[in-house]
């Protein structure tokens, strides 16, 4: 058992500030392009299309009846952007994603309740996408899976706070300048600050996780966008390395960001615990 799972404990809460959860997974595509020109797909076969075809099969017979394309038929494909998106009627979430060289399973309210309880959809897309893959398509092996969560703290949560306030005093979260610096600011609380780290983790499967504060907007895969005045944390666990296109691997993998991801959440976020209303098991 790794470090990530040992430590932490998922608890669910009723006031989560959740926007959206989203696996990735991406594999290599030929490309051909022009210097300083976007990554077009270089070997659009007609065994894509039945990849595509035979995955939409599977997503349909499992709820998924609303199919949307994303990328115009004339327009030239580009490297690891989805072209279809799976949904199912009347809600927001889940979603499945799927383009030349990546898939992604998007999640978020009112569905997303855990991820212990999210776990079994993200095992059926990612079971359907190999086995849909077709023999002229075969691909050897991922290159790159990934596990983001997007947070939005709303005033709710920061009960008056400035988000340069609320990153500092509540989650604890600071970038110190020195104070003869900071004697030009108007207010020190109206700062608007942007905070990004990238960190090797110290695990054996070249990992990293990019963590990310800011006050912004941000729109989300069902095309809404957040407000101005929300501060954001943005988390991604990500694996770029030779992967083994297995389901029960891959899980195993996510299984272990999620630990990591929940760990950073749960310790940034311990002001807020009791005004994100913790969930007992037994209601959930």
């Amino acid at each position: 058992m790794n470090k990530a799972t040992e430590v932490t404990t998922e608890v669910t809460y009723k006031n989560a500030p959740l926007i959206e959860l989203i696996v990735e997974i991406r594999w290599p595509v030929k490309t051909i392009g022009i210097a300083g020109g976007l990554p077009i797909v270089g070997d659009s076969t007609p065994a894509f299309d039945l990849w595509f075809r035979d995955l939409a099969e599977q997503f349909r017979k499992s709820g998924f009846h609303e199919l949307e394309r994303l990328v115009p038929h004339d327009a030239p494909p580009l490297v690891q952007q989805p072209v279809f998106r799976f949904k199912k009627t009347g809600t927001p979430f889940p979603i499945y994603q799927f383009g030349h060289g990546i898939f992604t399973i998007n999640a978020g309210p009112p569905d997303y309740i855990s991820w212990e309880n999210f776990r079994p959809q993200v095992e059926q897309g990612l079971t359907s996408l190999i086995q849909s893959m077709p023999e002229q398509y075969k691909v050897e092996s991922f290159s790159k899976a990934s596990l983001r969560y997007i947070d939005a703290f709303k005033d709710d949560l920061r009960d008056g706070q400035s988000n340069y306030e609320f990153m500092r005093d509540t989650l604890g979260v600071s970038i110190n300048l020195p104070k003869d610096l900071l004697s030009h600011a108007k207010d020190e609380n109206e700062i608007s600050p942007t905070f990004a780290l990238q960190i090797p983790l110290a695990e054996d499967n070249g990992s990293v996780l990019n963590f990310q504060l800011a006050t912004g907007r941000l729109r989300k895969s069902d095309d809404t966008d957040l407000t101005l005045t929300d501060t954001i944390m943005d988390m991604t666990y990500s694996m770029n390395q030779v992967l083994s296109v297995d389901s029960d691997a891959l899980l195993e993998l996510l299984d272990n960001a999620h630990g990591v991801i929940n760990h950073w959440f749960r310790t940034l976020t311990m002001n807020l615990h009791n005004k994100m209303q913790p969930i007992d098991k037994q209601e959930q």
